[in-house]
């Protein structure tokens, strides 16, 4: 939207979903027509437009009306509460535009989950994770969290790919995006052992190491390290891996038995466990509606 554009926002409320308009405060009567009319809609970033009725400013009420929404109210699954922006795109030609905030804010954060997960550099990813931050309004370890569960549960281990270089082959890299996930997940610190350093550019240093590297980067297949530990699970003796589902929640180096700390196996859990209960709730809901 433009921000040179005429436009105001309102609060979506139950009655006015139920009659399948929108109120038009009064304040802003004079970018509508005088009359009852026909004007066009044009919903959220459609090009096309629609063409509804508008009614005028009533004496006796505060507002305009505009019939013709309850399919989009329906649509985009509009609730008591939900911000709409109004904007005028053509007063002359009476072409307005209406935008459910929600439905931009969720379309700017699937556009910027893309980016992150295909940003190039680490400084290309921290700049998304901002964004995330911003849109969903949370702290950036909650959001961190939460993209990372979301990886989780639409992405499967896969083969890790080799690249070529001059001396030899190796794995390939961690995304940058993942790489700046875990990094706010885990403050830069250390799974088994919580050390970390600063460095000159003020960023913690850790290093990430693949439990089973010929895995690709699947966030259960990845561990945030410290130099010293990622030595050991390298070179020393690494056996009896506990797991907790996916998770691993604990191993021996060298007959040393190491805890893991895994943050996310709660959260997961927790997602689960709410899964399930609305899948239970789902018979009884519907039952209820039914009446």
């Amino acid at each position: 939207m433009s921000p040179s554009k005429l436009s105001f926002t309102i609060r979506a409320t139950a009655s006015r979903l139920e009659k399948g308009f929108i109120a038009i405060p009064q304040k802003f009567k004079n970018w509508f027509p005088e009359e009852r009319s026909k004007i066009r809609l044009a919903f959220d970033d459609e090009d096309v437009t629609t063409e509804v009725t508008f009614h005028p400013h009533d004496p006796s009420g505060k507002e305009t009306r505009v019939f013709g929404t309850k399919e989009w109210f329906s649509k985009r699954q509009i609730v008591p509460g939900d911000l709409i922006t109004i904007s005028v795109e053509n007063q002359t030609e009476r072409v307005y535009r209406v935008v459910l905030d929600r439905f931009l804010r969720e379309k700017e954060q699937r556009e910027s989950r893309q980016r992150l997960e295909s940003a190039a550099t680490e400084s290309d990813a921290q700049h998304e994770l901002s964004t995330l931050v911003r849109l969903a309004r949370k702290r950036p370890r909650r959001v961190a969290r939460e993209e990372l569960l979301r990886l989780v549960q639409h992405t499967a281990p896969e083969k890790r790919l080799r690249v070529a270089s001059n001396v030899s082959d190796r794995h390939e890299t961690v995304p940058a995006g993942i790489r700046v996930l875990l990094r706010e997940l885990h403050d830069g610190k250390c799974q088994l052992c919580s050390f970390t350093f600063q460095k000159r550019n003020g960023q913690p240093y850790f290093e990430i190491h693949h439990l089973e590297p010929a895995v690709g980067h699947h966030p259960a297949n990845l561990l945030v390290i410290c130099p010293n530990c990622h030595a050991q699970l390298e070179h020393a003796m690494v056996t009896d891996l506990e797991r907790d589902g996916i998770w691993l929640t604990s191993l021996r180096i060298n007959g040393r038995r190491v805890a893991v700390r895994q943050p996310l196996l709660g959260q997961a859990t927790k997602v689960k466990l709410l899964a399930l209960i609305i899948a239970a709730m789902l018979p009884t809901i519907g039952r209820a509606i039914a009446r």
